[in-house]
């Protein structure tokens, strides 16, 4: 009977190793997936200060011309990428309704027919997967130069 009782404290230990085992890779494989999400999102927010940086840059400049530009970052930003994007969106012509007094139709009419949109995006990867922020906005044209043959 002593037998018995020693094999069966036996199986228990090694079904007790077997479980700790399984319980500990479980662990482990959260503690990893936790630290690259805490990663990820201290990317996204380092992310959102470079994009800053470069719309200020563009913003800063007295007259833009529709250009684009690209490369990476220096010093500690090394490893992520950026570009952005100047361009001009042709505003369409609003449909005015026929039954609105003459005074009223001024209201309707729009006082630009394009807009000047910038467009930034910065790129960067973390444990071999590719990430990518854009940031977009829409300015009045009063800063962009559009050649005199574009108006033709």
């Amino acid at each position: 009977m002593k037998r018995s009782i020693r094999g069966y404290i036996l199986v228990e230990a090694v079904m007790a190793m077997g479980l700790l085992s399984v319980g500990l890779v479980a662990i482990q494989g959260s503690m990893r997936q936790s630290i690259m999400t805490r990663g990820i999102a201290r990317d996204y927010t380092h992310v959102r200060f470079l994009l800053e940086n470069i719309l200020a840059h563009i913003e800063l400049q007295p007259l833009l011309t529709q250009d684009s530009d690209s490369g990476q970052f220096e010093g500690a930003d090394a490893r992520f990428g950026w570009e952005w994007e100047v361009s001009k969106i042709d505003l369409p012509e609003p449909q005015i309704p026929l039954d609105i007094p003459e005074e009223e139709r001024t209201r309707f009419e729009l006082q630009v027919d394009y807009v000047t949109k910038i467009r930034a995006t910065v790129t960067w990867k973390r444990s071999g997967q590719e990430f990518s922020e854009t940031v977009e906005t829409i300015w009045l044209p009063d800063k962009l130069f559009v050649p005199e043959d574009e108006f033709e």
